[in-house]
């Protein structure tokens, strides 16, 4: 029988020390009773299908500190460094091989690389902006790789739901049905990555963002200079007729519950003219949106009409009006935008949705403000001797008489006083005077007879004039007619 064979791994000499991705590996054996005719070496997996045979005692790898699967797509992290084992044993010349792999015949060393640079070169699509592309229309890109302790041997091409197999190629096309390489991409947002693999399986990426299929464009007619229109339900307190219409521009105000109704119109050309894009896109519009942002009511909450292709009738007619009789008649009353409520800065939106599915990004807006603010149009304070409400206890006190105008309803429907700037209480709706004793004055300031009297008014959506009306007066006993009065100018 043949006394033992063993055989040792000369370099590296240290179990976990860091190396290149390529390293020279040394070895010897010995055989007490014979000769080591050659070895079994392999890395990482020492089984007997991944043993291969060698008469050298030295030999140079090159190492991988990737798998080509985990490029691909695999769940393992992509990085720059891996460890590997190398096992060595020696085979005799009767063919028995070292029994085992001991400590002195395997090694641990972890491989490094530096990772391979790739860039784009040439004109990209996108310009420096993101939205350049027009729908449908072929482009290429172009990239080229380096690597400063390699070569770059695969490239990988990532964009959308498109992962690319690993290939040679230094250019990519897309959208162009003549070439059967070509990778379609419909309207969307995309990143494109394009990934260099170098001969240690080390990676590098560079990419960038692109938009195929301009946003199309949305405008309130007429265009360039829109307006609006309403019917107010009352003006000045009587019913207004429903044949009135009023035109409105944009930034001003409609009465309070009004209706109001746009027109709309949209079309998809792309950006013809500008570098990226000479030609234009020529897509349709197919739908349009509208969304009515209630300004300072309920914190903005809007309501949003979700975008409709056309309206029932005959003929069917495309959705590019709110005109309320079209709508009714069209069984689509839940479009019209009637019974206005109160509001300031409300905005109207509309965006126009293409054929190939993308709706403007930068809808059109038309403001405008709902609702007339009251204002005070005469304020009174005169001496008399009442109690509340007309009933006892009378006391000497100040009749305070008003008349606050409302654009909706003539009137307003009450109004808030400020008696000395201190204290405040509103009055209950449709009364056009009020009491306040003078004891109130007198506790208010105390040892002074000069006091005030301020009053705003307030509609039935509950605004505020914005300005209100001051009486000063000096409290001193009622000496008829003895009376204080302050116009509106």
């Amino acid at each position: 029988m043949a006394a033992p064979i063993d055989s040792t791994i000369a370099h590296p000499a240290a179990t976990g020390q860091s190396y290149s991705y390529r390293v020279h590996m040394y070895w010897r054996g010995e055989d007490p009773d014979g000769y080591v005719a050659g070895f079994l070496w392999a890395f990482d997996d020492s089984s007997v299908g991944h043993l291969r045979y060698t008469t050298k005692t030295d030999s140079t790898f090159d190492l991988t500190v990737n798998d080509s699967t985990d490029i691909l797509g695999g769940s393992t992290i992509i990085g720059f460094t891996r460890f590997h084992t190398f096992y060595i044993k020696a085979v005799d010349n009767l063919g028995k091989a070292d029994p085992n792999f001991a400590i002195f015949n395997r090694t641990t060393f972890k491989a490094a690389t530096i990772k391979p640079r790739v860039r784009f070169v040439g004109s990209l699509p996108g310009g420096i902006g993101i939205d350049t592309l027009a729908d449908g229309a072929p482009f290429r890109v172009s990239w080229t790789g380096d690597d400063s302790d390699g070569v770059v041997i695969r490239y990988k091409v990532n964009v959308g739901a498109y992962s690319g197999p690993l290939v040679t190629d230094t250019f990519a096309v897309f959208n162009d049905p003549t070439n059967p390489r070509s990778i379609n991409l419909g309207s969307g947002l995309y990143n494109l990555t394009i990934t260099a693999v170098d001969n240690a399986f080390a990676v590098g990426t560079t990419a960038f963002f692109f938009v195929v299929n301009h946003d199309p464009e949305t405008w309130f007619e007429p265009k360039g200079n829109p307006n609006g229109y309403y019917h107010p339900p009352f003006l000045g307190g009587e019913a207004v007729d429903e044949s009135v219409v009023v035109p409105f521009a944009e930034g001003d105000t409609v009465p309070y519950r009004s209706t109001v109704w746009f027109n709309w119109g949209g079309e998809d050309l792309g950006r013809p003219g500008t570098p990226n894009n000479p030609n234009p896109e020529s897509n349709c519009v197919d739908a349009y949106s509208l969304e009515l942002r209630n300004g300072t009511r309920n914190g903005g909450e809007p309501y949003v009409i979700g975008f409709v292709d056309s309206i029932r009738g005959n003929p069917v007619r495309p959705f590019k009006s709110s005109e309320p009789n079209y709508l009714r008649q069209s069984g689509n009353q839940n479009f019209v935008l009637d019974s206005l409520d109160a509001g300031f800065n409300m905005y109207l939106l509309a965006a126009s949705h293409d054929c190939s599915g993308r709706g403007d990004g930068t809808k059109a807006a038309f403001r405008f403000n709902s609702n007339f603010r009251p204002f005070m149009d005469s304020l009174r304070v005169d001496c008399g001797n009442s109690g509340p409400q007309g009933s006892p206890p009378f006391q000497d006190g100040r009749f305070i008489t008003w008349f606050a105008h409302d654009v909706e309803d003539g009137k307003a429907r009450s109004v808030r006083i400020q008696y000395d700037d201190l204290l405040t209480e509103p009055t209950p709706d449709g009364v056009e005077f009020w009491f306040k004793a003078d004891s109130t004055f007198a506790r208010l300031r105390p040892g002074s007879i000069s006091h005030s009297v301020r009053v705003w008014a307030v509609d039935r959506a509950g605004f505020v004039s914005d300005s209100s009306l001051v009486v000063n007066f000096d409290l001193v006993p009622c000496v008829p007619p003895g009376s204080t009065i302050t116009r509106r100018k």
